[in-house]
């Protein structure tokens, strides 16, 4: 691997940990993890109290102690952006892949909010927008992930583009 894509690729891990950075500090809790979902899940209409918010709440906790785990080098229930960045940064796509399965299913639901089992353009659109990300920023990522050119996302294309997001264009590394 190129030092230019490894830099690269701690570039986008970097943005991914400020996504989740709410307040700022550089260091990520468990409780950071639980007002994202809040957030996420109340911009796209889901009451606290529904299946679909529990479920993405869990499932987002899930994977936060999993990378809890592997990640907490100090021991403080936290994971510093350090630890987060270097851990993508050598992390095996496969493994990558595997743990983020169950959160994509859940984000993918999220996504389809008419509920027809594909990402529409303007599902996609919502869902960055939930996050914040400017309009300019998301304009052609749609197109670019829709690889088979169905005017919808799949669950597959989806996943890659999680994937893909820490790996790269492909979602693979090298």
């Amino acid at each position: 691997m190129t030092s230019e894509h490894v830099e690269s690729q701690r570039s986008r891990v970097s943005k991914a940990f400020d996504l989740i950075d709410v307040d700022g500090n550089g260091e990520v809790g468990v409780e950071e993890i639980e007002a994202l979902t809040q957030r996420l899940t109340s911009r796209f209409g889901l009451t606290a109290n529904s299946k679909q918010h529990e479920e993405f709440r869990q499932a987002g906790v899930d994977l936060w102690r999993d990378l809890q785990h592997q990640l907490d080098q100090s021991g403080d229930q936290k994971i510093s952006r350090k630890e987060y960045v270097d851990f993508y940064a050598e992390a095996d796509p496969t493994v990558v892949r595997r743990a983020l399965e169950p959160f994509a299913g859940l984000l993918f639901n999220l996504f389809d909010t008419d509920g027809d089992g594909k990402v529409s353009r303007s599902e996609f659109e919502r869902y960055h927008r939930a996050w914040g990300v400017p309009a300019d920023q998301i304009e052609g990522t749609f197109d670019k992930l829709d690889t088979d050119h169905s005017g919808d996302l799949s669950k597959d294309e989806l996943h890659q583009y999680l994937a893909g997001f820490i790996f790269g264009d492909s979602g693979s590394k090298g």
